[in-house]
């Protein structure tokens, strides 16, 4: 069986129809409605949250108590939530996306981190200031300590040269004549009144035993004699050898003490004179003076 083949002449005589027909229906107005469905009567229910005595005429919704319309809106509305807000406000206020809040936070978190950071910075200049004001405090306090250590030092050597000087101005005016110092007269003829006296009394007193033993020796001494004619001390400054003859020496001296007081001439300045000579023991057993 075989299919009957379709010419492009057909295709457009059947073209030309269809556009005929649609022409057609919109020239002269056919056209297709829809049946309307007629809907019931319909009364919307909402919660009554302020209770009246008084019922409503022209109630706008059904609820379980009677209640007074109020707002400012123009027509009804249903409330959107049963509980009732806690704030009031007269006026619509513009709610700030969630860029802007967020934007907002980043810049009070920013401002409160430059106030924490200047009030630490602050906190760090004030606590390295008191730092600072701490350590000038211990160094002027180590300064004066050392000036105070400084002026008790020096009080103490000012207190200690005192003292000294006036040790020194306490201390006893020595004068010391020797041989050679005889030539002065004030000290001549008190040190060769001094030598004869302890000439005769050694004399006199002479140790037997240095007879007996024929011993012979020169001793130094230094004589110490008072104002008063006393002798302060004796110092043997050379031995003869013999502890027989220094000590008859010293024996000599003490015996013959005491001396004449100082003259007017040698007590305004000495206060101890200090006679130096050397006695000579002999084996003809005398003893004498050497110049």
């Amino acid at each position: 069986m075989s299919a009957t083949a379709v010419s492009s002449g057909d295709r457009l005589s059947f073209t030309i129809f269809v556009a005929v027909v649609l022409h057609a229906i919109l020239i002269f107005g056919i056209a297709f409605t829809v049946p309307r469905i007629e809907l019931p009567n319909v009364m919307e229910v909402t919660l009554a949250q302020h209770r009246s005595t008084t019922a409503d005429k022209d109630a706008d919704f059904l609820a379980q108590a009677n209640q007074k319309g109020s707002g400012s809106l123009d027509k009804a509305a249903l409330i959107t939530s049963p509980h009732q807000s806690r704030f009031h406000d007269s006026q619509i206020q513009e709610i700030q996306p969630e860029e802007s809040r967020q934007a907002m936070a980043a810049s009070e978190a920013k401002n409160r981190q430059v106030v924490t950071t200047t009030a630490k910075s602050r906190r760090s200049h004030n606590n390295r200031n008191s730092s600072e004001l701490r350590q000038e405090e211990t160094e002027i306090r180590d300064a004066q300590l050392a000036m105070a250590w400084q002026s008790s030092e020096i009080s103490s050597l000012e207190a200690r040269l005192s003292a000294r000087k006036q040790a020194y101005a306490k201390r006893p005016k020595v004068r010391t004549v020797a041989t050679i110092s005889t030539k002065y007269d004030r000290d001549a003829t008190y040190v060769d009144a001094f030598r004869s006296r302890v000439e005769e009394i050694g004399n006199k007193n002479y140790p037997d035993e240095a007879k007996r033993r024929n011993m012979q020796g020169n001793v130094r001494l230094l004589v110490a004699i008072l104002p008063s004619g006393r002798v302060k001390d004796i110092t043997v400054l050379k031995s003869s050898g013999h502890s027989i003859l220094d000590q008859a020496a010293r024996q000599s001296v003490r015996l013959a003490e005491p001396f004449m007081p100082f003259p007017a001439s040698i007590r305004k300045d000495t206060d101890i004179l200090q006679v130096i000579r050397t006695w000579k023991f002999s084996t003809s057993d005398v003893m004498t003076a050497e110049n």
